[in-house]
């Protein structure tokens, strides 16, 4: 049966015979929460343990038939995490938006007599945008010339 801890984050499979036919005290195994588990409806008890000695039955045939192994105790629940899968990744996002200004901004210097006809409020932004490319290219080759410098 699954159970689910008081803290409503973490579910876990437990046998329903574990629990009993009266329920009883648990333990989360991740937050160390307790509370009272009501038991299987008493039908769905004895079909889960009729089921659990018909299994224990096959186990032991076949423990027979092969070499004894070593076992290892297991647990006796299995926690579910939830996981938050809205993950945003805020840098692809400013990268794009990036992208679409330096675009946007290159289409409209090409067309900025175009621009200028129709909005000649837009007279200081483009001399502002022509000193930036100025600067960028003065910038990015004297970053060139550092790498790659010219003989003399």
């Amino acid at each position: 049966m699954i159970i689910e801890c008081a803290c409503k984050k973490y579910k876990f499979a437990v046998k329903a015979e574990e629990i009993g036919i009266n329920g009883r005290v648990v333990q989360c195994g991740v937050c160390d929460e307790k509370w009272f588990q009501e038991p299987a409806s008493s039908e769905e008890f004895k079909v889960l343990k009729d089921n659990h000695i018909k299994e224990e039955e096959k186990k032991k045939e076949e423990a027979k038939n092969q070499k004894p192994k070593k076992e290892k105790p297991g647990k006796n629940y299995i926690p579910i995490k939830y996981e938050n899968k809205s993950k945003i990744n805020y840098s692809k996002i400013f990268l794009t938006i990036l992208i679409i200004s330096i675009i946007g901004m290159a289409i409209s210097f090409e067309n900025r007599e175009y621009i200028l006809n129709k909005n000649p409020e837009f007279t200081d932004f483009f001399g502002l945008l022509e000193e930036f490319v100025e600067y960028l290219k003065i910038y990015y080759s004297d970053i060139i010339e550092v790498f790659n410098p010219k003989p003399k």
